[in-house]
């Protein structure tokens, strides 16, 4: 099995082949998981990623050893799949990189290195910004970054082909990818309160992509995109359907900012000013 057309024919413009083993190496810092990111989501092996299911934090270096397990699993699935697959680790000893060589050429699938050399001193810097259990001593990132092999050494190991990340355009991917995913229905959702939200809504089928609600275990929260009065001023509302309107029993509605504000009205409290639209105008429309 292979990846979509599209992604077979960005692939193709970057010179890389399809399906195959695409191993980045490179130091902690380097800025592998940035260049991971122009890849698929699905085709991404990552140990932050498994240590982060197996342990709820990505830097729990004791859930290493089963992080590792969920990674072999997802890996030999792929592989056996003839699935183009990237793995986002450091991968600077020899003795990791000739396992997943042995494993890619056992399924026929060819081994692409792509080395990241990124400068030492901006790995170290990068360090500084992580979390205290994801920051690599400094002597390890210089250890891992004299480590990076050249293009023989890693040819000689038997990777088919090797590439250096600065020499291939994935920023073209990214943006090439991106724009044939399409519109996403749900980018303002995500934007304004969060993915796992965005997961629980969807759009009223005749609302014409303004009105919607949030949905898990058939309990239910309303909200509507309000392009009202200024440009500047256009926001989410939520249904406070604790408290309907006094003089005519109306829906009332409320701004709402952010999961904060959803929340505070699902337990029937109103972040701002509550609303009636039959028989209310704001100040934020009349201003």
């Amino acid at each position: 099995m292979k990846g979509t057309p599209v992604n077979q024919q960005l692939l193709a413009a970057l010179g890389l082949p399809e399906p195959g083993l695409y191993v980045l190496i490179g130091p902690a810092g380097s800025g592998k998981t940035n260049i991971a990111a122009a890849f698929p989501r699905t085709w991404r092996l990552s140990l932050d990623d498994f240590r982060e299911q197996v342990a709820d934090d990505a830097g729990a270096q004791a859930s290493t050893r089963d992080a590792v397990a969920v990674f072999d699993a997802a890996l030999s699935g792929r592989l056996a799949r003839r699935l183009p697959t990237l793995v986002d680790s450091t991968n600077t000893e020899l003795a990791v990189r000739a396992r997943l060589l042995e494993r890619a050429h056992r399924h026929g699938m060819l081994a692409v290195a792509i080395a990241v050399r990124t400068p030492l001193e901006t790995c170290q810097e990068r360090q500084n910004a992580r979390p205290a259990n994801r920051q690599v001593p400094t002597e390890t990132i210089a250890w891992q970054r004299a480590g990076v092999p050249f293009a023989e050494q890693l040819l000689s190991e038997g990777f088919d082909e090797v590439r250096d990340a600065a020499d291939l355009d994935l920023l073209h991917l990214l943006l090439a990818r991106s724009v044939a995913a399409g519109f996403d229905p749900l980018a303002e959702v995500r934007a304004a309160f969060g993915p796992d939200l965005a997961r629980a809504f969807a759009f009223d089928s005749d609302s014409s992509g303004s009105t919607g609600a949030f949905t898990v275990a058939g309990r239910q929260l309303a909200v509507r995109w309000s392009e009202d009065g200024d440009v500047f001023d256009h926001h989410w509302q939520a249904r406070l359907d604790s408290e309907p309107c006094e003089d005519c029993g109306s829906p009332v509605w409320v701004k709402v900012n952010g999961a904060r504000d959803l929340l505070d009205v699902y337990r029937g409290q109103a972040p701002d000013e509550p609303f009636c639209q039959s028989c209310d105008t704001p100040d934020w429309q009349s201003a």
